[in-house]
């Protein structure tokens, strides 16, 4: 992408996000500047302060919105930030090579676009349930093999219901 093509996708993504909100939850979360796992040109870390601006949250997003794009990354997590960006050179690429391994033509011209999707996420959490129960996840794992089992019988999907069965006998050995 030349430089004035990306730094107009980057002011024209900047101006669609309301930065007065995003100042505001900023403070309200005293968050600061450069919170990443990762180091970032251009991107210096900066403690929450009340001298934190708009400015200084901006210059965070479009360090990583050049970064993303220049280096052709797929998803970027940084701090409060997720970034999506789809190549449009590679999207065509990938069509491509599926069209010439289905040997089959297109009627037409298929136009792809890149795209870039920028989600500012100030608080969120993931948690996984663990089931302390390890018999219950056994036999629930029993219980849909054994369907598994049944359903390629049936399909008379003999390999496959043999690889089942020994999943089957596997657990089952574990077990006593």
């Amino acid at each position: 992408m030349e430089p004035k093509e990306l730094n107009r996708l980057v002011e024209k993504t900047i101006a669609t996000l309301d930065w007065d909100t995003i100042l505001e939850v900023n403070k309200s979360f005293k968050h600061g500047i450069g919170d990443g796992v990762t180091a970032i040109p251009g991107i210096k870390r900066k403690p929450f302060s009340d001298s934190i601006s708009k400015n200084d949250i901006k210059n965070e997003l479009k360090n990583l919105l050049k970064y993303v794009i220049e280096n052709d990354v797929d998803e970027l997590i940084y701090g409060y930030w997720m970034i999506f960006w789809s190549n449009a050179k590679n999207s065509e690429a990938f069509l491509n090579e599926m069209m010439e391994d289905m040997d089959d033509e297109l009627d037409g011209e298929i136009v792809l676009n890149s795209t870039l999707e920028v989600i500012w996420s100030p608080q969120r959490t993931y948690i996984e349930y663990e089931n302390s129960k390890e018999s219950d996840s056994a036999n629930s794992e029993e219980t849909v093999l054994n369907s598994l089992l049944e359903r390629s019988l049936s399909d008379e999907n003999f390999e496959l219901s043999a690889k089942i069965r020994d999943l089957i006998n596997c657990i089952n050995s574990q077990k006593k």
